[in-house]
């Protein structure tokens, strides 16, 4: 009896070896990988432009008479509100007057100059006192902080993308990044180098000085949402005019699928074709040189 039990034992133990064998090869077999999902949206396509800052919205504060300058509350830069007195100044006979004869006193004669709007001195042209200016005379140049414009200059051919109340991205000298969206034509374009010339609104409260120059970046891709994979994903010939992905068919398998590839940056890249559902799954991390059909086992 105990011989019958041995000879029936040792097949299946040969069997069992040999399937355990089999199952070990078949797992060496699977490659290691790392897999991702879609994700909904769209790549930008820039065109690169300059603009520069200017200040629409400045007042000349003049001086309403002729005569000499007794006060002076402002300084070049400086930061005033409307109704902020900034000069005061006298008639040539009250000037004189008040010189000539110390018994002369109080504002006899005198005239202030108050600031027209909320903003900044620039141009100051009235630094002393005992200054003669002549009525009309621009005293200092009032630049209104609501008066901040971005100029863009716009290549021709570019017009159809700069519409108005399209956005745009401004980079700073700094590498400050703000947005700004276009606003207004100015009526008129460069002769020599066919740009149109576009207003947008800045949207910062930080200052900013007129004339800086900086690098706009306007927004050619009007599509609407799209497929975005990793460019790890993505696979191609030596020609590039071949492009793949490696898509999970079940838990341990993967297939070589042909796709149409769009917008790109150095981390991702729109899919335009085929339209993938929301839970596929794809190969972000070991498909090079992958054949078009593999075992693969998901790293952890």
């Amino acid at each position: 009896m105990n011989k019958i039990l041995i000879i029936l034992t040792i097949p299946l133990l040969f069997w069992s070896c040999s399937q355990k064998k089999q199952e070990q090869e078949a797992s060496k077999l699977k490659v290691k990988v790392k897999t991702t999902t879609l994700e909904l949206g769209n790549i930008p396509d820039y065109i690169e432009l300059t603009g520069k800052t200017i200040y629409q919205n400045k007042s000349n504060l003049i001086a309403p008479i002729s005569g000499y300058i007794t006060k002076v509350n402002a300084q070049q830069g400086d930061i005033v509100k409307k109704g902020q007195l900034l000069f005061e100044m006298q008639t040539p006979e009250a000037y004189f007057m008040q010189n000539a004869d110390s018994l002369i006193t109080g504002n006899y004669g005198t005239v202030k100059v108050y600031a027209t709007v909320n903003g900044r001195i620039m141009n100051l042209s009235v630094m002393n006192k005992s200054v003669f200016v002549d009525k009309g005379s621009v005293m200092c140049i009032l630049m209104s902080f609501n008066g901040l414009k971005l100029q863009v200059d716009i290549p021709f051919e570019y017009n159809k993308w700069a519409k108005i109340g399209n956005k745009c991205k401004v980079i700073l000298p700094d590498s400050t990044e703000i947005t700004a969206q276009l606003s207004k034509y100015l009526p008129q374009i460069n002769e020599k180098s066919q740009t149109l010339k576009v207003l947008a609104n800045l949207n910062t409260k930080q200052f900013l000085p007129e004339n800086m120059i900086v690098k706009v970046l306007l927004d050619k891709n009007n599509k609407q949402e799209t497929q975005i994979l990793p460019k790890s994903c993505i696979q191609t010939d030596a020609l590039m005019t071949k492009f793949w992905v490696m898509k999970l068919i079940n838990d341990s398998t993967a297939v070589q699928t042909e796709v149409k590839i769009g917008n790109q940056n150095h981390e991702k890249v729109e899919i335009l074709s085929p339209q993938f559902k929301s839970n596929d799954k794809f190969i972000s991390e070991g498909a090079y040189g992958m054949e078009d059909t593999v075992l693969i086992e998901n790293k952890e």
